[in-house]
Order: C-alpha cells, then structure tokens, then sequence
C-alpha cells in the first residue's frame, strides 16, 4: 500500500508498518514527510503537557492567594501533584528547560481562567502577569507548603 495513503487512511497500521522499517533500517520505505511531520507533533505535544501542568498549578497559586479563606485539602493535593509532575516531566524532557520563560506566560493565562472559573472573583483581583518566578511556583515550601502534611 502507498504510504501517504496508508498514513491518511490507516494512520495505526502506518505507525506499525514505519516502525517495522525502522527496525530493519528499510530507509526505502519510510514515509519521511509524515515522520518528520510527527516527530515534530511529539515535541509539541511535550511543550503542552508542561504548559497545561503549569496552568493548573498556577491556578491553584492564585486560588491559594486570592481565596484563602477557600482553602482545601484538595486544593494542597493539586498544587503538591502538579510540583512533582513538573518537576518529573523536565527531568524526562530536559530540553524543555529553554521554553520555561514561554511556557510560564501561556500557562499563567490560562491559570487565570481556571481560577476565574473556580471562585467567584473578578477578574482584576488577578494580576496581568505572573507574579510568581517559575522557581517559586515549583518549590514546594513557597505560598502553599507542600513539604509538609496538610493543616487545614
């Protein structure tokens, strides 16, 4: 089967049919646009995990500052899981240490809406950028101690 059409019509059995030649080294039968193509898509897709981690952690900052009389375990417990899944997720993808500085503006975004969405401020209780360094925001004894057992 062609493999641009394999690749539109039966993206799985391309997958499969593209790692087999890559296991033989069968350079003649690799679909190197499509590759190229997905590789890139992986990268992407690492870049957006970091920065929806970053959003919800962020969120929860703002929540933990704006809201204190609001605070939970739950809201501990989010902001302690998402520290260690970013934390893992840069020891996993080193890389990613260059975009930080981008991905903290689109995470605290979107970290905003999400707090929007989970009190009920307005909006200008939030400030227009992070005020928190990503240091900071990932250090488990800043604003919101997660080194410790919740006290609530």
């Amino acid at each position: 089967m062609d493999k641009p059409f394999l690749y539109d019509q039966d993206f799985y059995g391309w997958t499969q049919q593209q790692a087999q030649a890559l296991e033989q080294r069968l350079v003649q039968q690799l679909d190197w646009l499509h590759l190229q193509e997905e590789i890139q898509a992986l990268g992407r897709q690492e870049y957006r995990e970091l920065v929806s981690r970053l959003s919800v952690l962020l969120g929860h900052l703002l929540k933990w500052e704006y809201q204190p009389e609001q605070r939970s375990r739950s809201w501990f417990l989010t902001i302690r899981e998402q520290r260690r899944t970013i934390l893992r997720h840069l020891r996993q993808n080193p890389s990613l240490k260059s975009r930080i500085a981008e991905a903290l503006l689109d995470g605290f975004e979107a970290g905003v809406d999400l707090a929007l969405r989970e009190t009920n401020l307005p909006l200008r209780t939030f400030p227009e950028n992070s005020p928190y360094l990503f240091e900071d925001a990932i250090a488990e004894n800043f604003l919101c101690d997660t080194s410790q057992d919740w006290e609530g």
